[in-house]
């Protein structure tokens, strides 16, 4: 029997390399975007392309981008749903568990938590200023990497212990899923909302941001494109992470990316 430490742990390949086939896509969205706007910006002047062109590329990219996760929760849950689903024990006789609520029990707690969470997050970002204002700790850092981790505490929480558990497949769908609904949902979502209530959003990140997301892709595909992890690979993806917070420990509050 081996060590602990040399535990491998396997998950499934299609469904851990679907998610980030989607984190790419919306990389090279936000990339392209972000050199659109300086390229043209170079030629016809910095309003110009924030107002007329920025706007409309931005819009549509983000059109293209909805569309696109659409066709991903169909693939997941119609066409390719056996393929995707994780059965984690290998066997068919696996007890199903029963429902702790019943659908319109779970609709009404999400609702409430909605709200709940709203009105957390509000409060939140009005006391981001007094923070930045009276610690050492910039609004980029915050921002950036304290804010997720603080919000997303309880998903983190669940990936560990599934991985914990010997469940890898649902450590990655969380951690990785939820990233895929931030990039692919609720950013170009939030550009179409701001279209409609004419209030000016774009995908223009700025260098440094989509620079990072687009690396930080690539590396967690590098880890599960064969299907497997073991520690050393986990703590790669921690030290890409301690890199990453060390860039946006020392940006100055002053830096703003065109």
């Amino acid at each position: 029997m081996g060590v602990v430490g040399e535990k491998v742990q396997s998950f499934s390949v299609l469904s851990a390399l679907a998610n980030t086939s989607m984190l790419l896509l919306s990389c090279l969205s936000l990339s392209l975007v972000t050199v659109f706007h300086s390229s043209v910006a170079d030629i016809h002047g910095q309003s110009l392309v924030e107002d007329e062109i920025l706007l409309k590329v931005s819009r549509v990219c983000a059109i293209i981008i909805q569309m696109a996760y659409c066709a991903y929760i169909v693939f997941q849950l119609f066409t390719h749903k056996e393929a995707m689903a994780e059965n984690e024990d290998g066997g068919e006789d696996q007890e199903e568990e029963e429902p702790a609520l019943s659908i319109t029990g779970a609709l009404v707690v999400l609702c409430i938590t909605t709200v709940i969470v709203a009105f957390a997050s509000d409060l939140l970002v009005d006391t981001i200023e007094a923070v930045t204002e009276k610690s050492h700790i910039n609004k980029h850092f915050i921002g950036i990497i304290l804010l997720p981790i603080v919000g997303n505490a309880c998903e983190h929480a669940a990936a560990v212990r599934f991985a914990m558990q010997d469940k890898p497949g649902l450590s990655i769908g969380i951690a990785v899923g939820s990233s895929t609904q931030i990039s692919l949902f609720v950013v170009p979502f939030s550009v179409l909302i701001g279209w409609a209530i004419r209030q000016p959003m774009d995908l223009n990140f700025g260098a440094l941001n989509t620079t990072v997301m687009t690396l930080s892709v690539i590396v967690v595909l590098s880890v599960v494109v064969d299907g497997h992890s073991n520690w050393l690979q986990g703590y790669l993806l921690c030290s890409a992470y301690a890199v990453i917070s060390v860039l946006y420990w020392f940006l100055p509050d002053s830096h703003t990316e065109g």
